[in-house]
């Protein structure tokens, strides 16, 4: 039996990671947590200029950081984007794809090809090509984490989603598949399953129908927690399972869930109850 080390705590002191998606929402408030405790980070995002503005807070923190502007479905830019990441900030430890579009939205029946291979596009191609070019880097040092923002969309499924649907349930098995892979390259492949979020993609979603300020009510009541999720919720998460210490979880789907994945019906108190 060998003697037990103190336990070092959550940190990425001395760490590289890459973050897609990391101009806005959750791939920002990623970003910013792994520069928070100690990573130096490269953001890629399509969107112009958020890069750049999420490199300079990165930068604020004390941290290095490198702004890439592309679209991370396109093979040509996230293979440039790592060979420039290494250049720049060194080794990669930890690559997380938080890229994601909502699409259209609506049931089966009316989805168009269009939308449902651009969600495909952004999610799912996205996200593999963001596993392949990082295990490239990290099997060379048998180590690496890589997480994949799925939803709790994945795990179950949500009427007049389906192209979001869709591209989420096939990241548990990206993810799975991968962390097979490259188990005994000694590199880790996660997914981080959310529920309901405030971040500006719901935001603007909400913002297309009159009543918003309503349904986003009904969300924060549907969860046992009684509230919606933030960034840093999930910031939190990707940030321990793309750390040190979780090197023993591979090929799973974490639910940040605010408590739903508990109860088989919307979180409320029953009729027995109400009338007490």
């Amino acid at each position: 039996m060998t003697d037990r080390t103190t336990h070092p705590g959550l940190v990425h002191s001395g760490r590289t990671a890459f973050v897609t998606g990391g101009g806005s929402g959750i791939g920002l408030e990623t970003a910013l947590t792994l520069a928070d405790l100690g990573a130096d980070v490269a953001v890629l995002d399509w969107t112009p200029g958020a890069a750049a503005a999420a490199a300079e807070r990165i930068e604020g923190i004390g941290r290095r950081a490198l702004a890439i502007e592309g679209d991370t479905g396109d093979e040509q830019t996230v293979v440039d984007a790592f060979a420039e990441t290494r250049r720049a900030l060194g080794e990669i430890d930890a690559a997380i794809a938080c890229a994601g579009v909502l699409g259209e939205g609506g049931p089966v029946f009316e989805t168009s090809v269009e939308d449902f291979e651009q969600v495909m596009g952004v999610n799912v191609r996205g996200s593999f090509l963001v596993v392949r070019e990082a295990a490239r880097y990290m099997r060379p040092r048998r180590a690496g984490a890589i997480v994949l923002l799925s939803s709790l969309d994945g795990l179950q499924a949500e009427h007049g989603m389906f192209s979001y649907c869709t591209s989420k349930g096939a990241l548990l098995n990206l993810a799975r598949a991968a962390a097979l892979d490259l188990a005994r390259d000694g590199i880790t492949v996660n997914c981080v399953c959310p529920s309901v979020t405030f971040t500006p993609l719901l935001e603007g979603r909400l913002a297309t129908i009159p009543n918003g300020d309503e349904v986003l009510r009904s969300y924060a009541e549907r969860h046992p927690l009684g509230r919606v999720l933030t960034s840093r919720d999930i910031a939190s998460a990707i940030a321990y399972v793309a750390s040190p210490l979780a090197t023993g979880i591979t090929g799973a789907a974490i639910p940040v869930d605010a408590g739903i994945g508990a109860t088989w019906d919307n979180f409320r108190d029953p009729p027995w109850v109400e009338t007490r």
